[in-house]
């Protein structure tokens, strides 16, 4: 079984286009957990009416307002599937897509214990069907860690399908002051015990026409302590022959452990 987690606060009218394309999929061995972070529009009687059409295993759980982050550790800890996505409130996953992976990929991510999951490809609503296989080049897909995506320099959005239980040894270190840490944090960790399996199909369908109450954006004065904690984690973390082939994510990551630093000591001396 699956769980398809979606984090969602006051974004009641993008979840549709989520549900319609769970809808689409033949593959139906999943739950759709939707974590409200504290949401004070219409989302819970948007995901009621959903529920009352019967068409997708849905269990709605309610949080006070916690962050991006405290809604995927409630989720980790409540999923009933085997496997787990994470897939934001407006985001789609393509038509059919879920029959494709758990046929041609599951089988080799099961057979690889030191894989924690699949990286497989995103793409932008405006790109139609074409998309770059960027990091993999010219491969269908390849067992590697992030490290080496990381050392690339190749940026591109992904999507991962993850082992649940595996994640339980990852839960983000939020606190009732820490509400958001930007996500390299759990893949710095991840990779230095896993690797994925990555693979060229495209899974998620992302809309960047819009940026309301996306829980993923976040200045670094507003979430210092959690940027911190972030770099820090990418500093101690990421090998240095990573660096030396990404010197300007080196010089990055440094600026922004100073500057969140410097905000820590401003907030001390208030």
């Amino acid at each position: 079984m699956l769980t398809i987690f979606t984090p969602t606060y006051n974004r009641g009218s993008y979840l549709r286009k989520c549900y319609d394309s769970l809808k689409k999929q033949s593959f139906t061995d999943f739950e759709w957990l939707i974590i409200d972070d504290g949401s004070t529009d219409d989302t819970q009687s948007i995901i009621q009416s959903f529920i009352e059409e019967g068409r997708v295993n849905i269990r709605y759980i309610y949080q006070n307002n916690s962050g991006k982050q405290a809604a995927w550790n409630n989720a980790v800890l409540n999923a009933k599937g085997q496997y787990f996505i994470g897939v934001d409130s407006d985001d789609a996953l393509v038509d059919d897509s879920l029959a494709l992976f758990f046929n041609q990929y599951i089988p080799i991510l099961e057979a690889n214990n030191d894989c924690v999951g699949i990286r497989a490809l995103s793409k932008s609503s405006s790109q139609a069907e074409s998309y770059d296989k960027g990091f993999l080049s010219d491969e269908n897909y390849a067992i590697c860690s992030w490290f080496d995506e990381f050392s690339s320099r190749i940026v591109q959005e992904r999507i991962d399908i993850l082992k649940t239980e595996l994640l339980k040894e990852f839960l983000y270190p939020v606190s009732k002051h820490i509400k958001f840490i930007p996500e390299v944090w759990f893949y710095v960790r991840l990779s230095q015990q896993y690797k994925f399996l990555y693979v060229s199909e495209c899974l998620r369908v992302f809309y960047d026409d819009h940026n309301q109450n996306r829980l993923s954006r976040s200045s670094i004065k507003k979430n210092v302590h959690g940027h911190f904690i972030s770099r820090l984690a990418m500093l101690r973390g990421i090998p240095l022959y990573c660096y030396a082939k990404n010197p300007m994510a080196f010089i990055k990551t440094l600026v922004r452990l100073v500057q969140s630093k410097i905000y820590i000591l401003l907030e001390k001396d208030k």
